[in-house]
């Protein structure tokens, strides 16, 4: 069965290590290092993590010398992030209830 872009999409999203990459992204960009200090996780998988969120744009790299700096993609993801706050905050019910 093909995949549907939503499908893929979200799929992206499928580890929480990608999802505290992103949270973490939010607060401003950094570089691989410093992610994985600030996330308690190996350099290794943070940086398989950036490729594979990379690949599907949700993070953009810039070079600074020889270190690269991720940021989220501010033309779509961040504003999509936003809506989702929005949303989450009008309409989830059990979402309010789960530990921030």
């Amino acid at each position: 069965m093909k995949r549907s872009p939503c499908h893929l999409f979200f799929e992206t999203l499928a580890t929480e290590l990608k999802i505290d990459i992103i949270e973490e992204l939010r607060r401003g960009p950094k570089p691989v290092g410093e992610l994985s200090k600030s996330l308690g996780q190996e350099r290794s998988k943070v940086s398989h993590a950036l490729l594979s969120l990379s690949e599907c744009g949700f993070v953009e790299a810039e070079r600074k010398g020889k270190t690269r700096v991720y940021s989220l993609n501010k033309r779509t993801i961040a504003p999509l992030l936003s809506l989702v706050e929005k949303h989450v905050k009008q309409h989830c019910k059990s979402c309010g209830k789960m530990k921030r």
